[in-house]
Order: structure tokens, then sequence, then C-alpha cells
């Protein structure tokens, strides 16, 4: 730990102003050469010859979002916590978002040891149907007055209203909305999913998130950050978007972005 520890608030001070002014280069003056930076959005620990790159790239996408540094910063010790609001429009909804986040600072010797960034959490309102057993699958099925010709066209029409109309951007989407839509009952189209898709409502919305992401991913005139990409997709949290999107493509987005670019 650092034995002058009095100069933390200065440090802290000249750290936010470098910020506030885009100055990579002074930003990069502060951090020690053995520094950790956590970047939460793509789960991956940055080091100080990786930092560059990243802050300036950092700077470059805030043309497309504000982020609003708090009045409260609070200093323990050696660390410093730095509270912070973004804010951005999805280019697809319009839905105004606000995520609000920590960073937890560490200093050592009047150097940057390491970074930690936290956000806020949401859970998305989505309600899922728990399948039925399949061995009271025709049982099941004939109580709730489906046949099998009739899953078919439940199975035909709801893909096509995802396609089309793609309510799966909206963050708060139910199966109820869903079912509403398109002129069924929740457990009649619960039963479809579960029985011809093979999936949860919530695995088939997300794939057609991470789908969404993908094909932005991929566009050349691609320059959303990873927060951007995941909350216009329709997610809720940077936690639900990380967990999905590796759970489609066994990739980190991050990890995905890269493989793009070879």
């Amino acid at each position: 730990m650092d034995k002058d520890l009095q100069n933390i608030p200065k440090l802290v001070e000249k750290y936010l102003s470098y910020w506030v002014e885009t100055d990579i280069e002074g930003l990069m003056s502060m951090y020690a050469d053995d520094v950790k930076y956590h970047d939460m959005p793509s789960w991956e620990i940055l080091e100080n010859d990786e930092l560059h790159q990243f802050i300036l790239d950092t700077f470059a996408l805030q043309q497309n979002y504000r982020i609003k540094l708090n009045q409260s910063t609070v200093i323990e010790g050696n660390s410093a916590f730095l509270y912070w609001t973004q804010s951005f429009v999805s280019a697809d909804t319009g839905r105004k978002v606000e995520v609000k986040g920590v960073e937890l600072i560490v200093f050592s010797d009047g150097l940057i040891k390491s970074v930690h960034e936290f956000y806020e959490y949401q859970t998305t309102g989505s309600v899922l149907m728990t399948s039925p057993g399949r061995e009271n699958y025709l049982e099941k099925m004939t109580k709730l007055g489906l046949t099998k010709e009739m899953m078919q066209k439940i199975s035909a029409e709801l893909s096509g209203y995802l396609v089309n109309k793609r309510p799966y951007l909206i963050p708060d989407l139910t199966l109820a909305n869903v079912a509403d839509k398109l002129g069924y009952t929740r457990n009649q189209v619960s039963f479809v999913i579960n029985h011809v898709l093979d999936k949860t409502f919530y695995d088939l919305i997300n794939s057609h998130r991470i789908d969404h992401a993908i094909d932005k991913m991929s566009s050349p005139e691609n320059n959303f950050s990873i927060l951007e990409l995941g909350y216009d997709a329709g997610f809720n949290s940077v936690s639900g978007f990380y967990n999905a999107f590796k759970k489609q493509t066994e990739k980190t987005p991050a990890q995905y972005l890269r493989h793009l670019k070879r």
C-alpha cells in the first residue's frame, strides 16, 4: 500500500481531467507497467501495451453516447470508486438506455495498478414456461386443443413474426405478448416452442437478439461499442448479453469482433 495516501485525491482529480479532456497520453502516463484493466463489456483483462488502442477506440465511440461522471467519488485507502452514468439511444428502436456503473481504481506508488468496471444490472421481465414432460406429450397437446398440423402452422407464424416484426428488440418482451399478437394462448405457443423448435422462449428470443448483434458487428460501417450492441439488440444487462452470446457462438463479443477483422 502507498505510504503517502494523501496524494490519492490529487491523482484521482488528474485522472478524471485526462478523461474529460480525452488526453490519451496523459492517461497512459498514469498506468503502471503491470497495470490490469478489467473491461467489463468485453469481459477481458487488458494490460499496459493494449490500453493505448483501447482508450483510442473508447474516445472514438463517444460520439455515439454520453458518459457523465457523477459528483460522488469515494476514496478508501489507496483505492478510489468513481461513479458514472452512460446514456445512449438504441439505433433500431429509439429506446433510451441509461447504464450506471462504478470504476474501482487501485493506486500504487503514484500510478494506477488496476481498474475494475462494474455495471448496474437489470433483469428481463420475460416469463418462461417449463417444457412439459415427453411422457404426457399427446395428452398435453390434446388438452391445449392442438394438432400436429396446427403446431406446424403456429411455428411458421411465430418464425415469420420474429423475422418481420423483430419484437425481440423490446427488452421486456414476454411470452404472453407474443401469443397475444399471434392470436393463440400463452400455453399453446409455449408448447410449440418447446416441442417443435426444441427451445425455451428465453433461448428463442435471445438467439434472434444475438443474430441481430452479429449482423451489426459484421457491417463495415459498424461503430457501436459492445455495450451498445447488447442493449440495441434488446438485452437488459451486460451479463445477459455476454452469457447468451458465448452460449451461441462459444466466443465473447470482443473475441467475435476480432475474429471478424481477420
